[in-house]
């Protein structure tokens, strides 16, 4: 079986400027020309990109059209459609927009990010506000040097721009980290210009995709997998009743206390585009327990205990159902009509 390579991820431009507090406000200190695509900026972006892939609390969604208001697109557009500006103009004018958006809020001051990124035929443009912090390190005499250096892991205000399927008019190209305050997060979401796809039905449903692929990478058995639906569907089924949104990290924490980061390394992938904050739809989580099909002429739903319980068998190979333990009342129908058939 041919093993699937992932393909690399080339950076092709890359500036950090720097987010500077003043007063209740903010300025940028602006870089004049690109960073260098180095071996250490390669390095920065690949670790930058991967943090980001890990984190659940992403909202997924698309531009908002007013674009006075929110101008980020508009310079996205320059560069990528008009070709009116270079990579520097552009995270230039982005800076401008970020400290207006800032401006009166618990923005963090830090490096800020710009990194447009191939890999294969998809183009990114991701934007993350890093702190600098100090630390020591090791040189090369083994003497203890002190400096100033970006914590790359830490960040908490990022998003990602799919810039390919944006150009390929798509419903979420655009992601951003959440947080746990809207209030803090919610001027990175404005200066991204970021209107949520909140689709109850379509997260709940994206949900069931990841829990069904981590049940099968984790090799559970029938009676590990029933369980493990019960518990996802009764702990959905309680925010579906009280109307309460889904936080991811504490949905894992509760559903696979052993080990949540397992869980939550699924919901994060990026291609999955799973969002926080969607109140389960009733109608999805059903389908964590039960088994529903029809056709033109029949109808048919059970529970994962039916399975359990012996009283359903599929057979792969000829793609048939077993019943058994038919309730009377069936059973009896059913005679009454081959009766009358056989007449």
């Amino acid at each position: 079986m041919p093993v699937e390579v992932a393909q690399p991820t080339i950076v092709r431009n890359i500036v950090v400027h720097r987010l500077l507090k003043q007063g209740e406000g903010f300025q940028p200190a602006l870089r004049n020309n690109p960073n260098a695509v180095s071996e250490t900026t390669g390095k920065v972006v690949d670790l930058l990109i991967k943090e980001y892939a890990k984190r659940t609390g992403k909202a997924h969604g698309h531009f908002d059209p007013d674009v006075v208001n929110y101008p980020v697109q508009g310079y996205l557009r320059a560069l990528f459609v008009d070709q009116a500006i270079d990579f520097v103009a552009m995270t230039s004018s982005m800076m401008l927009t970020l400290c207006a958006k800032a401006k009166g809020t618990a923005a963090t001051p830090g490096g800020v990010i710009f990194a447009h990124t191939q890999t294969g035929e998809e183009q990114h443009v991701i934007i993350a506000i890093v702190t600098e912090e100090w630390g020591a390190a090791l040189g090369a005499e083994l003497e203890v040097e002190g400096g100033e250096y970006l914590d790359l892991k830490g960040f908490r205000f990022a998003g990602r721009v799919n810039i390919t399927e944006w150009l390929a008019d798509g419903e979420k190209y655009l992601s951003f980290l959440k947080g746990k305050s809207k209030e803090v997060s919610g001027y990175f979401k404005s200066f991204l210009g970021c209107a949520d796809s909140v689709t109850y039905a379509a997260d709940t449903k994206t949900l069931k995709e990841a829990l069904e692929e981590f049940a099968t990478q984790s090799h559970f058995n029938e009676a590990q997998r029933r369980d493990f639906f019960d518990k996802a569907y009764e702990i959905c089924a309680r925010h579906h009743k009280d109307h309460t949104p889904i936080d991811l990290d504490t949905f894992a924490n509760e559903l696979w206390p052993t080990a949540p980061q397992d869980l939550t390394q699924v919901f994060a992938q990026p291609e999955r585009k799973l969002s926080d904050g969607f109140v389960p739809d009733k109608r999805v989580i059903n389908g964590f327990v039960k088994f529903t099909g029809k056709t033109t002429t029949w109808k048919l739903e059970f529970s994962r205990d039916a399975i359990q319980k012996r009283e359903v068998l599929f057979n792969e190979e000829d793609e048939s159902l077993t019943i058994k333990n038919l309730p009377a009342e069936l059973k009896e129908q059913l005679r009454r009509e081959k009766s009358d058939g056989d007449e």
